[in-house]
């Protein structure tokens, strides 16, 4: 592993790093004016990138707004009304922080570590957490109005009173206009279901019910990566789920997914000769029917069950049976068509 750019604390048997700006680490450190002290030493960081080790200090009150504090560790610590605002903390390890009423607009947050974060009363207001692991993290009445969360991993967070999370929040804004990016943290098939489940939920219930729809789908095309890469055989259920309906999510998926069966059961009408036709003169007797357009006309009357009478299929069993399998898919589509366009907006 590399070198720790902090040095240890001068206790010789400790084995904790010294925190910056004192030769001690926290547990060993004079508490009372290390506040005052690092306030004072925080304006002449202005000019040059700076990593600070801050790991489980407390403080309060404290302006860290404009400076360079890439790979800084603020593991463990208690901050509260500090300011972060436009502050460059990407690659920081903030594991088990807590952090009250603090501001963080603007800030450059590219891989934070934020795993069991405790937030409350926070703004990440047009900050940028891409990539940011928050697993585990609980953020309370946290503002995240434009705030860039491309690739980062949700898993088993709480949000509770989270205002201004959006499906836009999780574009790449680096990728294609034309083709937007948008997703959390995917490399874990089953990491990923279970964070899009939560972000489903939440967006919900905040009424957002095409956002949640979004977050519908990735969950249930995450689980179906997991099937395929567990060779489940339920992989196969799922794809077809997605193709036939997008998992219930896209209606017109179901719309296209009937117009490809009946135009497939035309074809095989056609090619196998399956309907007759009554003649006008002979009511008694039939002809057989060699227009593809007459197949595909019979082809809707099965599919929507409206049985006219003015075509039948010919008296094949497996025929038959061919024609009853397209008349038992069209009410089962119709049905589905009916349960996509519904569910998008009741709360699950």
């Amino acid at each position: 592993m590399p070198a720790s750019p902090f040095p240890r604390c001068s206790v010789g048997a400790c084995d904790e790093l010294a925190i910056s700006f004192s030769p001690f680490c926290w547990e060993h450190t004079p508490r009372e004016n290390y506040s005052a002290h690092l306030k004072t030493k925080l304006p002449t960081l202005i000019s040059e990138p700076t990593p600070l080790n801050l790991k489980k200090v407390e403080c309060e009150g404290l302006d860290f707004s404009q400076l360079d504090l890439k790979n800084s560790s603020f593991s463990q610590a208690h901050l509260s009304d500090c300011r972060f605002v436009g502050t460059a903390l990407s690659q920081s390890d903030m594991i088990g922080i807590t952090l009250k009423s603090c501001d963080f607009v603007g800030a450059d947050m590219q891989d934070v570590n934020l795993t069991r974060a405790k937030v409350s009363n926070c703004t990440f207001s047009y900050s940028d957490l891409r990539r940011a692991c928050l697993s585990d993290a609980h953020l309370r009445e946290a503002d995240l109005m434009g705030t860039m969360l491309y690739d980062a991993n949700l898993w088993n967070i709480e949000l509770v009173g989270v205002k201004h999370l959006k499906k836009k929040n999780f574009v790449d804004a680096e990728s294609d206009p034309r083709d937007r990016r948008i997703s959390l943290y995917e490399k874990d098939s089953l990491v990923a279901c279970e964070s899009y489940r939560t972000l489903k939920h939440y967006l919900h219930e905040k009424g957002l019910y095409d956002d949640a729809g979004w977050a519908a789908y990735r969950e249930l095309t995450m689980e179906r990566k997991f099937y395929f890469e567990t060779r489940n055989p339920r992989y196969m259920l799922s794809l077809f789920m997605d193709i036939l309906s997008g998992y219930t999510q896209m209606p017109s998926r179901v719309i296209v997914s009937s117009l490809v069966l009946i135009f497939a059961f035309a074809f095989a009408y056609f090619i196998f000769n399956v309907p007759t036709a009554y003649s006008g003169y002979a009511p008694n007797t039939h002809v057989h029917v060699a227009s593809f357009w007459d197949c595909l006309y019979f082809s809707f009357i099965t599919f929507t069950t409206v049985g006219y009478g003015d075509f039948i299929p010919r008296a094949v069993p497996l025929l038959r049976i061919l024609v009853c399998m397209e008349a038992f898919s069209g009410p089962f589509m119709a049905g589905l068509y009916i349960f996509t366009l519904t569910r998008r907006y009741a709360v699950s």
